[in-house]
Formats: structure tokens, C-alpha cells, sequence
């Protein structure tokens, strides 16, 4: 099935360069997601404790498929051997818990500091972190051994910051150290955002699926539409949680400009707050598509329809990355599901989705107003499409990516359309 090519990536038959999750992990995780959302559907625990619960039923299968089946602890990504390399260093694992320590306890003391997170907002958070500290502490040790023992390179950032603390021995790569913090302050960002996200998506899932709903399309579409931000958000939480290298899902380079850190964390809570309320409000005046289609029956069915394959292709491409996903990171390039067609789908189905959500363009309200909003939403646009080229410039240090990027100039729906246009 696989080759390998002139750079030494490895390529399907047609040249496409191997995807780092295969499709039928994701698959199986898709239907793990729809199993556990619907037979805990009644179940009357606490929303965290529920949305634990449904993580974990749909990581373990997704991962026993990337061990099992992909071997994918195996791969030379990982910077590990097949048995292990060295005997058990006591001095080394010391090092490598304390630096850990040290990194977890820099991010609880931002947690303290900023009072972002004092709120009830994120009280879910910590009921998660108090509920799984015992057994991850207990876990902890046991997994570094063994990596540690298996690593081609056991000098890693952890054992680096830990010499630093407990001897003042210098760093032999502050780079090392630099992606190593970007990367924990990435995932100490998002994850507990996303994982209060998850709790209130279940919870009011759970609660459509329980009672009884109105017959008619919206109804049904307001179902659909709920359930695919649901998991996109659970494979989102699910891949901050297992960065690890055993699994070959660790992280290899964290976003090093702050740019890119810049257009990306000004789309998430709670900067967006800010950022839509006060300069990109297009959606402040618009018009609501459903009722505005009322009238007609069939467009309204349509156009929720298109709205839906929108939100559909962009959990889609969440669900490709299987146990992976992650923002302003590279953690494997994804080649498949809607990446074989281009390069970012999420971002381009969720800008199309806006567009058919809110409408600027139409409505009862004077064109100065619907000139204002398409060109407030058309900036939300831009700033999505800095992501894009901020995340290409990072992921093509990787010579994978760039051998993506070419093989996509040739075989992507631009690529195909282009061809059309031209004759």
C-alpha cells in the first residue's frame, strides 16, 4: 500500500505522503463517541464526572487500534526502541519527575494567578484534576520509566529542567526547554477551556436526546448541529490529554512565533469576548436563517442542510486527527479524511458555515448595514486564514508536510478545479 518517496517519506501508492492517523481510528473512535453518548445519555452523575467517562470510552479504543493494529509505538517518530536501551538510571527518572513537577507546578501557579480561572466557570476543571491526581500520580512514574529506558535520547527537556532545578546545570538546548514550555502553556490554555465546553455539551445533548422534540426540521437540525460541536470537542479534549510519546502522539514543535500564537488564541475565549463584541460584532444585527426562511418550507430544509455539511466536514477533520489534535502544535501531519482534498477544511467549512448561518448579505435592513457585516465577517475570514499560513510555516519544517503541500498542488479540489477551469 505504502512506498517510499525521494525525501524518504513514506506515500500511498499515489504519492500522497502517509497520514500519522490512519482513517479507521478515527472511525472507530466516531463510533465509540455515538455508543457513549447515547447509553450514558440517562446516566445521573455529575457532568464531569459524565464527560471523563465518555473521553475515556472513546480513547481506549482509539488507541488500542494505534498499538494493536498501526503499532504505532513502534514508529521511529517516537524517538523510542523496540526494548529497551539503558538500565533503570534512578538519577535520570529523578531528574525527569522533578522537572515534571516543576512544569506542572508553573501552570497551577498561573491557574492561581490570573483571575480568568478563579471563577465557577471553570469549577468542572478542577473536580477533574482533584478526581484523577491520585491515580496520575500513581501512573506517572511508571510510564516515564519506561519511556525512559526505551529513549534513543533520554537527555530530554524534562530531565534538562529538572538538572537546572536541582543542580543549576545549565540546559544543553534551551530550545528544547523554550518548546517544551510553549507546548505545556498550549495545552494548560486549551484544555480546560474545552473540557468545561464538553461538560455543557453533554449535559444539554443528553438533555435533547431524553426529552421529547418537536417534529419539523429545526428541531432536528438544532439536534445535528449540537452533536457535532460535541464531538468536536471531545476529540479536542481527548488529544490535549494523550500527549504521549509512547503512543507517538507526543509533541514535536510547539508554535515558536507570536504571531501565530496571536491569530489563533484571538478566536478562543477570553479574547473572543473582546475581539467580537468591540471590532467584529458581524452578527450583531443579522438576520436569523431559520425564521427568515420560514416562509419557505423547502429552502429552509436546504439551507440547514448546507449549514450542517459545513459543521459535518469540520468535526470531520477533528475526528481525523483520532488522538492528536491539538492548536499551534505539530504532532504528526494528517492526510487523510477531508485532508486528502485540502490542506485546512476545518477552517474553510466553518467560515462557509458562518456566512450561511448569519447572512449578512441578506435581510429587511439597509444595504450600508449588510455591506458592513459581510466586511466585518470577511476580516473573521482573514484572520482565519493567518492561522492557515501561520500553521503551514510551521508544519513545513517537517519534510512530510512539504512533500503534502506538493503532492496537494497537483491533487487537492483547487488543484482539480483550476485544471476544470482551464480546459
Amino acid at each position: 500500500m505504502t512506498g517510499d518517496s525521494a525525501q524518504g517519506v513514506a506515500t500511498h501508492r499515489s504519492g500522497r505522503p502517509v497520514s500519522a492517523t490512519a482513517p479507521l481510528t478515527g472511525l472507530v473512535g466516531f463510533i465509540a463517541a455515538c455508543l457513549a453518548v447515547w447509553l450514558l445519555r440517562d446516566w445521573t452523575a455529575l457532568p464531569y464526572q459524565r464527560a471523563l467517562a465518555v473521553m475515556a470510552a472513546v480513547a481506549a479504543p482509539m488507541l488500542l487500534v494505534d498499538l494493536l493494529v498501526f503499532r504505532v509505538h513502534r514508529r521511529a517518530s517516537t524517538g523510542l526502541a523496540g526494548t529497551a536501551l539503558h538500565p533503570v538510571a534512578p538519577g535520570r527518572l529523578l531528574r525527569k519527575l522533578v522537572g515534571l513537577g516543576v512544569t506542572l507546578g508553573a501552570i497551577a501557579g498561573l491557574y492561581w494567578l490570573f483571575p480568568e480561572y478563579a471563577g465557577d466557570f471553570y469549577q468542572p476543571v478542577w473536580d477533574a484534576v482533584a478526581l484523577l491526581a491520585p491515580w496520575l500520580a500513581a501512573v506517572t512514574p511508571v510510564y516515564v520509566l519506561i519511556v525512559d529506558r526505551r529513549q534513543r535520547a533520554p537527555e530530554d527537556a524534562y530531565a534538562q529542567l529538572g538538572a537546572l532545578v536541582l543542580a543549576g546545570q545549565r540546559p544543553a538546548d534551551w530550545g528544547d526547554i523554550g518548546n517544551h514550555a510553549r507546548g505545556w502553556l498550549i495545552k494548560g490554555f486549551f484544555l480546560p477551556l474545552m473540557f468545561v465546553g464538553l461538560t455543557r455539551d453533554i449535559s444539554h445533548i443528553s438533555g435533547l436526546l431524553m426529552g421529547e422534540r418537536p417534529a419539523g426540521f429545526l428541531p432536528l437540525y438544532d439536534l445535528v448541529y449540537g452533536a457535532t460541536f460535541l464531538l468536536d470537542l471531545l476529540f479536542t479534549c481527548i488529544g490535549y490529554m494523550l500527549t504521549l510519546r509512547l503512543t507517538d502522539t507526543h509533541i514535536r514543535s510547539a508554535e515558536p512565533t507570536m504571531f501565530g500564537w496571536a491569530v489563533c488564541l484571538v478566536c478562543y475565549q477570553p479574547f473572543w469576548s473582546l475581539i467580537s463584541a468591540q471590532y467584529l460584532a458581524y452578527d450583531a444585527d443579522s438576520t436569523v436563517w431559520g425564521p427568515y426562511f420560514s416562509a419557505w418550507p423547502a429552502v429552509q430544509a436546504a439551507w440547514g442542510a448546507a449549514i450542517l455539511a459545513c459543521v459535518g466536514v469540520y468535526v470531520w477533520a477533528t475526528i481525523a486527527f483520532g488522538c492528536r489534535f491539538s492548536n499551534l502544535t505539530h504532532r504528526g501531519i494528517i492526510t487523510s479524511g477531508p485532508y486528502r482534498w485540502m490542506k485546512h477544511p476545518a477552517y474553510v467549512a466553518k467560515n462557509l458555515s458562518w456566512w450561511l448561518i448569519s447572512i449578512p448579505f441578506l435581510g429587511e435592513g439597509p444595504t450600508e448595514l449588510a455591506v458592513r457585516q459581510c466586511l466585518l465577517l470577511l476580516m473573521l475570514n482573514g484572520i482565519y486564514a493567518l492561522r492557515a499560513l501561520t500553521e503551514e510555516r510551521h508544519l513545513a519544517r517537517d519534510p512530510v508536510y512539504r512533500a503534502y503541500q506538493a503532492w496537494m498542488r497537483e491533487h487537492s479540489l483547487v488543484a482539480y478545479g483550476r485544471r476544470l477551469l482551464a480546459g
